[in-house]
């Protein structure tokens, strides 16, 4: 592919998160990015697709279709697989593998499709050069990806390998940290203006404040990954993305004129979360501390407080409701003038809450489905905030 040919490009993203990746694609200079069902289309350039994939911050991957066709059974499918140059696609001495979704009748077992595309892929290069490639399902060179909706089969390449969620910034976690694809669309969904305090007191390994620093330094989200997919294509131009990535902001302001904090009871967490903002260039603008939520004292001037507490996967139902009481006691005695927003799938436990809340928004955390509640803790009597103090 030349410098300024244009291709389509697929960004897919997580369910909830399709009109946030369209904004920041749309930030980046993408002309008429078009939102799908956990995907996001565009037509962009070779430079473009390195940018967002250094960039975007709610992408999982970005793929390049190169063959899309109709088929009616497995004899058509092998001959299509055979009709591809797959050298155009990968030099003979990397490693590959085949990833991907079927639904489809014809096949009873879905990862099928997946194996025939391997083989042909392997017949091919030993039939052009007398060898075959390498598999690797673990951390392939070059990933090659299989969609096939009922009689409809799309080939692309994943131009960043793994996905985009692995930053290369986290070294250690906690029990069920969140995805930092997650975490990025969570923080954009509230809303939150990137001026005024943000803070985490059930912070774990440190994911949202850590990746709410990213933002508010500008600094780009895979700043500290050190490899993707593209980099092994044939056409991997090196230079254009050394220009890219040397022209990233790296370095953090010294005084963001408002406080990042996360916080947790968990001594030996927290010093994961301190350890992992040692590979990333934020300099003083996130802090960790080590304390338990109702002992954390927030920044007097309000600001925004996104937390992901337990779900109850490892409480029974009474423990996780004293929980989510005691979250909303906390809200409305330590949190005066903060926009506070939770993530559960315990919608029981929500109640406990005992506040309305004034947003919900259904969004996934790995495999569950879960809400994220809005809640607005108000300084005074909420009569007060909508009417004024009387004279």
């Amino acid at each position: 592919m030349q410098k300024n040919e244009r291709m389509k490009i697929v960004a897919k993203t997580l369910y909830g998160l399709e009109e946030v990746l369209t904004q920041e694609l749309k930030d980046l200079g993408i002309k008429e990015p078009k939102a799908g069902n956990r995907v996001v289309e565009f037509d962009g350039s070779k430079e473009d697709l390195y940018r967002c994939n250094l960039w975007l911050r709610t992408a999982i991957s970005l793929l390049v279709p190169i063959k899309t066709f109709k088929f009616k059974n497995e004899h058509d499918l092998k001959k299509e697989f055979a009709k591809i140059n797959f050298s155009k696609y990968m030099p003979m001495n990397r490693t590959f593998a085949v990833k991907g979704a079927v639904n489809s009748k014809e096949f009873s077992y879905s990862k099928y499709p997946l194996l025939l595309m391997k083989d042909a892929i392997a017949d091919f290069f030993n039939d052009k050069f007398g060898q075959r490639p390498s598999v690797d399902t673990k951390s392939p060179n070059v990933v090659f990806d299989l969609h096939i909706s009922h009689d409809t089969c799309t080939i692309s390449l994943n131009s960043s390998g793994a996905p985009l969620f692995q930053r290369g910034y986290r070294k250690g976690t906690g029990a069920a940290p969140l995805n930092e694809v997650v975490a990025a669309g969570l923080i954009y969904l509230s809303g939150w203006d990137q001026k005024s305090n943000f803070i985490d007191p059930f912070c774990g390994s440190g994911t949202l404040p850590i990746e709410a620093a990213l933002m508010a330094n500008g600094i780009p989200a895979n700043i500290a990954r050190k490899y993707y997919a593209f980099q092994y294509w044939p056409d991997y131009d090196q230079e254009m993305w050394r220009q890219i990535y040397d022209a990233a902001p790296r370095t953090p302001k010294r005084d963001l004129g408002f406080q990042i904090i996360g916080s947790d009871t968990d001594g030996d967490v927290v010093l994961k979360a301190r350890n992992n903002v040692k590979a990333l260039p934020l300099s003083k603008t996130v802090s960790f501390e080590v304390k338990d939520y109702k002992d954390f004292v927030a920044p007097e001037e309000g600001g925004t407080c996104i937390i992901n507490p337990p779900y109850g996967e490892r409480l029974d139902d009474y423990e996780i409701w004293d929980l989510y009481k005691e979250i909303g006691d906390y809200f409305k005695k330590s949190l005066p003038g903060y926009t506070c927003w939770v993530l559960s799938s315990n919608f029981d436990a929500f109640k406990r809450i005992e506040l309305k809340p004034s947003k919900k928004i259904q969004v996934y955390n790995g495999s569950l489905s879960c809400d994220f509640r809005r809640y607005d803790i108000f300084k005074g009597s909420l009569v007060e905030h909508k009417y004024g103090k009387k004279s």
